[in-house]
């Protein structure tokens, strides 16, 4: 079955101009822990349709996306126990994840910052701090801080260049939808391959 990338472009639009544009904005990060898809092209969309709202936008998608990691965390540190023997020999090879936890141990919220900073899946970044039990606090301030600045960065390149990153998004979407696309394709076979 085709895709209509017109109608969802449509229909997200419809999302950015309405009044209750905050809230989609928040609900969509808040569930950023089961989403697939790249949020910061999310608040890409956002900001282009309000430029007024940039500010707002950052801080919904940076508190947003803190407390979708707390859900991970949270998840991590109380299901490890009942789910790490699926994971382990399943999904992850034990030795990738003994790797794993050595990096954790010596970099512990310098490893939360980095991963929050750069295009890393939040799910790994969360659910792997609850389970190496990193302290709570310090892990949503690590969070919070690479969060907003890496949000804030988007923000400020569409305070900047909006009008022709808009101009080029109104023109160029379907190729772009389908990029993306791609992109969560690669990315999870990527994943895949380490694990085995």
């Amino acid at each position: 079955m085709a895709v209509n990338t017109g109608r969802i472009y449509q229909w997200a639009i419809q999302r950015t101009e309405s009044r209750r544009a905050p809230l989609w904005m928040a609900l969509i990060f808040l569930l950023e822990l089961i989403l697939v898809i790249p949020l910061d092209m999310i608040l890409v969309f956002f900001c282009l349709q309000k430029r007024e709202w940039i500010f707002l936008y950052v801080m919904i998608a940076a508190l947003a996306s803190t407390i979708s990691g707390l859900g991970g965390y949270l998840l991590g540190h109380f299901l490890w126990d009942l789910i790490g023997p699926y994971i382990v020999p399943n999904l992850i090879s034990a030795t990738a994840f003994d790797h794993f936890a050595v990096h954790y141990q010596n970099y512990e919220n310098w490893a939360v910052f980095a991963g929050s900073f750069l295009p890393l899946p939040m799910k790994v970044i969360s659910l792997s701090a609850g389970i190496f039990h990193l302290g709570l606090g310090t892990f949503l301030g690590f969070l919070f801080f690479a969060r907003l600045l890496r949000f804030a960065l988007v923000g400020f390149a569409m305070y900047l260049w909006g009008e022709q990153v808009k101009a080029f998004v109104d023109r160029h979407f379907r190729g772009l939808f389908w990029m993306i696309g791609a992109k969560i394709a690669i990315g999870f076979a990527f994943f895949y391959a380490i694990a085995q």
